[in-house]
């Protein structure tokens, strides 16, 4: 099958698959004919209105852009969710037709923040400020980071409630139904006892960056760097692994539960977590544009845009495979991709 089949077979199978919109029973459009506008908006990431108009121009018979935006805005975020994890699980199963994830994988958890110019409601977020705003629509994501194949494996959505010790046990048990786990890998904004004892409950492998405050900590890091990794208590009781590696005249100090490792080790793991910030660019460059203040179209437009990340990163596997490349190469890049997505999806439209 080349690329183009597959492609075509795994976008528009799965989309007609796995998502049903809730609609009222007068409904004239069918879903497929939303699918169209709402994915055309994310390859070229613009408005669902700009996508609706240039589909009309190319003779699709499809809804108005705010003909969409009123259905997607009357979708309870769950029924989106569970269809668009039904489709994340179906791509993690053909990856393994390439005998992909037959091994434990390390893993990454993060949070994406997206810039949030209106007023607080009940799903925004605030941080600390990023282009001129301290309000962000938040989710949460557990991904692959490994070289060539960094699936993005679930997406939760956070709010100003959520707890990260429950974020990181939905998304650890989730991630745990599709591949077994060799360790997760979470920046120090997730340095917390409860956050390292929910992993341990899960009986996984986490490292995370010690935050480098107290005088306890950082007579902790010169200790470890001079006589090797030891136990440390938190002042809530928790325990884990105290590594510190020197590294350019700095001291990185990490908590484990891994004791088996050399320093170096831990410290060359963790630096995979970088390729997360990867997945985020990546992404990014399928994510449509929209002001509408509705959470389910904000989740829409981000889930899709992981869903077509992932099918590029698939094509790129079975790619390398037919061609005999390393997992370094990317043989589709993302404006490839998107080429191949027009052709395949919309052939009356412009090229």
């Amino acid at each position: 099958m080349g690329c183009k089949e597959e492609f075509q077979e795994i976008i528009t199978r799965n989309l007609k698959k796995h998502i049903s919109l809730v609609k009222q029973e007068n409904a004239v459009y069918e879903d497929s004919e939303l699918f169209l506008v709402w994915s055309w908006a994310g390859i070229n990431q613009i408005s669902i209105q700009e996508a609706a108009v240039e589909m009309h121009d190319c003779n699709f018979n499809v809804p108005s852009g705010d003909t969409i935006l009123h259905h997607l805005s009357k979708q309870p975020y769950q029924v989106l969710e569970q269809g668009f994890d039904e489709i994340l699980t179906e791509l993690m199963q053909k990856a393994r037709k390439h005998r992909l994830f037959t091994h434990p994988v390390v893993v990454a958890i993060d949070f994406t923040d997206i810039e949030w110019y209106g007023e607080d409601l009940p799903y925004i977020v605030h941080s600390q400020q990023k282009n001129g705003t301290n309000r962000f629509i938040r989710f949460a994501s557990l991904g692959i980071v490994e070289d060539g194949k960094r699936f993005i494996v679930k997406i939760l959505p956070v709010t100003p409630f959520s707890s990260k010790e429950n974020i990181v046990t939905r998304l650890i048990q989730y991630a745990q139904q599709l591949v077994d786990i060799r360790v997760i890998l979470l920046d120090r904004g997730f340095y917390t006892g409860n956050v390292i004892q929910t992993i341990d409950d899960q009986e996984e492998n986490f490292i995370i960056p010690v935050v480098r405050k107290g005088d306890t900590v950082k007579q902790m890091m010169k200790t470890t760097v001079k006589h090797g990794p030891q136990q440390y208590t938190m002042t809530d009781g928790t325990m884990y692994h105290f590594v510190t590696v020197e590294s350019d005249d700095s001291l990185l100090p990490y908590a484990t539960n891994i004791t088996d490792a050399e320093p170096s080790v831990i410290h060359e793991l963790y630096t995979a977590r970088f390729g997360i910030e990867t997945q985020y660019r990546v992404k990014n460059r399928f994510l449509g544009r929209t002001c509408s203040k509705k959470y389910s179209v904000r989740y829409g437009f981000f889930v899709l845009a992981v869903c077509l990340y992932n099918i590029w990163i698939l094509l790129n596997i079975a790619e390398r495979g037919r061609r005999g490349l390393d997992p370094g190469k990317i043989p589709i890049r993302v404006d490839r991709l998107k080429h191949i997505y027009r052709l395949t999806v919309y052939p009356r439209a412009p090229r």
